[in-house]
């Protein structure tokens, strides 16, 4: 029987390695993300609540999923800050954006304040939800939601603020100084 010689240079070797040890990483990687999704309204363990819905991102941020707590109690509060403009509150798409503004106003606004302090699954990072969010959830989860209407954290005018019915589906804006249901969400990015 013949034999046969191989002979590796170095570097060459060296290369293969440190591939072969990067795509092992690849996969710890792979691993440590959640390959699977629940689907559309079912508990998504460690993540505070209920898969809402892939939100997709814009300008260049991640998309993301919406979860939704299920609440013990209703939670109700005014928007407030009726008469004055929040600005950086006005976003139709981007609720976190939307409650931090909401929150960093000289003015009190009492339902991103109570969503702001919403605690689940060890996650404090909840916010009054925009009105797109809104409308996915209710196209996504309508059962998960008090058949009432929800504020949103979109601003419609400096006297009123859009809300999202989950009993017809309805938006509309509505004065900044009623009381509407609050429910907080988060985001999810994977």
């Amino acid at each position: 029987m013949e034999q046969v010689s191989i002979s590796i240079d170095a570097g060459v070797a060296s290369r293969i390695i440190q591939r072969e040890f990067d795509r092992l990483l690849n996969y710890a990687a792979l691993d440590a993300t959640p390959s699977v999704v629940p689907s559309l309204g079912s508990y998504w363990p460690g993540q505070g609540g209920y898969n809402a819905g892939l939100i997709r991102g814009e300008n260049g941020a991640p998309d993301y999923y919406l979860i939704a707590p299920v609440l013990s109690e209703q939670l109700r509060a005014e928007w407030g800050g009726r008469g004055e403009e929040c600005e950086g509150a006005t976003s139709m798409s981007d609720g976190l954006a939307n409650t931090k503004a909401l929150l960093a106003d000289e003015s009190d606004h009492p339902a991103a304040k109570l969503a702001s302090e919403f605690i689940a699954d060890g996650h404090a990072d909840f916010y009054l939800p925009a009105r797109r969010e809104l409308q996915v959830a209710e196209a996504n989860v309508p059962e998960l939601f008090e058949k009432a209407y929800h504020w949103s954290s979109s601003q419609f005018s400096a006297d009123s603020a859009y809300y999202m019915g989950f009993e017809d589906g309805w938006i509309d804006g509505s004065g900044k100084d009623g009381e509407r249901l609050v429910r907080p969400v988060r985001r999810f990015i994977p």
